[in-house]
């Protein structure tokens, strides 16, 4: 606390130990059928997870599940719903019964703050899921990322405690994209991990780690996933669209979560899903580019 009011803006520091207290309360929350889930999940021990933070998109999940079971090679998908609409955690359960993946609905989460929301579900499911199933690794992903090729999360990791997109903050501050984060739970579970944001170092969801995590380690040592965004237009539709390619391996639809951004998005989308499923691969498609 004595560092925080030193380093910290008072507003700021305030606003850490209001979201904090929240956090504490949020993760304590009891969901009905988690006993259950965690005894039927044993056999994931020592195993690679990732969980995906759902949130009212079911058709974009349902192409994420869709792409993970084709090109995620030695991971279980875990999706934890964070949906406020019960009409979506419906579907999303459908969604995730029908690709034989994992689902687990959230506490009702009722902040409207976005990265709020994100990064408490996301501490939630790190202490009530990753931390009693003991995982060899674990991932996040948003619910919105796909993999296009094929992909060995252990791979990416290698011998580092963690692997991602980076983000900076200001004055040297930097984290893990929550999008796209790997863990070594072994190397990182005596740690403090909170995954709420980080404002005051100009940090995004995840950005509570810096303290506890991050700045222990010189991000000039470590590899991270690179992160391009290329102009497409594919076969037969005139729609063109600025794609956001994650590591190579995934293709990111970005901001679709908390507004209307998917409805212009999502012809272009369905276009590039029904490509992969006839049988194209992703650098098959990926040199249909634009010429602007």
């Amino acid at each position: 606390m004595i560092e925080w009011l030193r380093f910290l803006p008072f507003i700021q520091a305030l606003k850490q130990v209001r979201n904090d207290y929240w956090l504490h309360r949020f993760v304590q929350t009891p969901v009905k059928h988690l006993p259950t889930f965690l005894k039927t999940h044993q056999h994931f021990a020592h195993k690679n997870i990732a969980i995906v933070i759902a949130f009212e998109q079911p058709w974009a999940l349902n192409f994420l599940l869709e792409m993970a079971q084709k090109n995620l090679m030695d991971t279980q998908i875990i999706v934890c719903d964070n949906s406020k609409k019960i009409s979506a955690r419906t579907e999303i359960e459908a969604i995730c019964q029908k690709n034989k993946i994992s689902y687990l609905a959230l506490p009702n989460n009722i902040t409207r703050h976005v990265n709020r929301s994100h990064g408490l579900a996301m501490s939630w499911a790190y202490e009530n899921i990753v931390k009693p199933l003991n995982p060899r690794l674990f991932a996040f992903f948003d619910h919105d990322l796909i993999p296009v090729s094929p992909i060995y999360l252990e791979e990416r990791l290698n011998a580092q405690d963690f692997f991602g997109q980076r983000n900076k903050g200001k004055y040297g501050y930097w984290s893990l994209w929550a999008g796209y984060c790997i863990f070594n739970y072994a190397k990182v579970k005596d740690k403090k991990l909170n995954f709420l944001y980080d404002f005051s170092r100009d940090l995004d969801t995840g950005g509570r780690n810096w303290e506890t995590l991050y700045k222990h380690y010189d991000p000039q040592h470590l590899r991270f996933s690179n992160h391009v965004k290329q102009p497409f237009q594919l076969p037969d539709i005139a729609i063109q669209e600025l794609v956001e390619i994650v590591d190579d391996r995934w293709i990111h639809i970005s901001g679709i979560s908390y507004n209307d951004n998917f409805k212009p998005k999502f012809e272009f989308y369905q276009a590039l899903s029904l490509l992969l499923k006839k049988g194209y691969d992703w650098p098959e498609i990926s040199t249909i580019k634009t010429s602007t």
